[in-house]
């Protein structure tokens, strides 16, 4: 496991606090199970392993660590041993796991109900609680959660003051997961910082609502500052959807065919160019032809793998985010970032400021991937 970004709470795992950390850099771990999906929140991070089990590190002071002391290594969260865990998400100071029969642990920040427990009955800071709510997947953003159960039904709780949630201009906060009502058969659903899409693939339909101030909504700002209620946009994709992904103002969409599009908020290049018109759907395309293989995002930067083993990033970078050469505070264009061992990249995770990726020490390549040269 490799790390970069902003340390400052020890987010990284590596056992120091530190303003950033630039290169990648290897995490080592006491653990017997391979990693199976790392998330990250605003200044901290959860893993969890291929048995199921929860570790947390870095900020701490909302509790999401889901344990009473800050840590800057990955520590097991005891508070939920013996329960077995498929899928774990983070917001801005709050954190969740969904368990193997689909039932969704919160812990963390409850300042607005985004953890949905009653604020009358639930302190601002929640250790590990249990609903009885079903959640196949779950995306959380600054202030508002939303989850996606079986039946493709989209629920939401927290901050609405944006219409965020997207239950109408009299619903701008819950403590309680609501259904979203007129949504069906959806397939991805994504938290902002203050908005929310989601993607059916059965109908190919992009929904939207919540903040659309830099037009992340892909609706004129004049007349739609904040939509309150999901408006189904159509962005002429015709197939499905493998992710959807959002940052605090921008998106991306990964397609079946493995082209990649993104829209929203360009300030920091995260948009993967220098094209300042937050209204257009822009088509992100790798140096030299490569396929994405994988994608992630962070608050304001992106984390791609194509097919050749190498790994690019844009976006963000004033702490070093990217973890590319570039010294800027922004990179506006897909760039390299290199490994000091090269070896092979299974997965990777970004979010906030920092990043993580899994890689297969086994399977090592002498100085760059096959045709890797040809490409740059």
């Amino acid at each position: 496991m490799w790390c970069w970004g902003a340390n400052s709470h020890g987010q990284l795992g590596i056992n120091v606090t530190s303003e950033q950390v630039e290169k990648p850099i290897k995490v080592a771990r006491e653990c017997d199970c391979a990693t199976k999906k790392i998330a990250c929140g605003g200044g901290h991070s959860l893993l969890l392993d291929t048995d199921g089990k929860l570790f947390s590190c870095g900020w701490n002071s909302r509790k999401q660590l889901g344990y009473e002391k800050e840590s800057s290594t990955f520590q097991r969260v005891w508070p939920l041993s013996g329960i077995n865990f498929t899928n774990i998400a983070c917001g801005w100071d709050f954190s969740c796991g969904v368990t193997d029969d689909n039932f969704l642990f919160v812990w963390g920040s409850n300042s607005h109900g985004q953890l949905g427990l009653p604020k009358n009955h639930f302190p601002e800071e929640v250790n590990p609680t249990r609903l009885h709510v079903n959640a196949c997947s779950v995306s959380m953003g600054l202030r508002h959660t939303a989850i996606l159960n079986s039946k493709g039904e989209v629920w939401i709780t927290g901050c609405g003051r944006h219409g965020q949630l997207g239950l109408g201009h009299d619903v701008l906060q819950s403590d309680r997961f609501k259904r979203v009502p007129s949504l069906t058969n959806i397939s991805h659903v994504a938290c902002g910082q203050n908005h929310t899409v989601a993607w059916s693939n059965e109908e190919k339909a992009l929904y939207v609502w919540g903040d659309n101030r830099h037009q992340q909504l892909l609706l004129m700002t004049d007349k739609y500052k904040h939509i309150f209620k999901p408006e189904k946009i159509d962005i002429d994709v015709k197939q499905n959807v493998r992710k959807l992904i959002s940052g605090w103002t921008h998106f991306l969409l990964w397609l079946q065919d493995g082209s990649l599009l993104t829209w929203g908020k360009n300030n920091c290049g995260q948009l993967g160019n220098t094209n300042y018109h937050s209204g257009k759907i822009f088509n992100v395309t790798l140096p030299g032809n490569r396929i994405v293989e994988d994608i992630a995002i962070g608050s304001e930067h992106t984390l791609c793998l194509a097919d050749d083993n190498t790994l690019w990033a844009w976006g963000w970078n004033e702490h070093a985010n990217t973890g590319t050469d570039i010294k800027e505070n922004y990179v506006y264009v897909p760039s390299r970032v290199v490994l000091e061992e090269p070896t092979k990249i299974l997965k990777i995770y970004a979010g906030g400021a920092h990043n993580f990726i899994i890689t297969d020490a086994s399977i090592k390549y002498a100085n760059n991937p096959p045709e890797s040269n040809e490409k740059n």
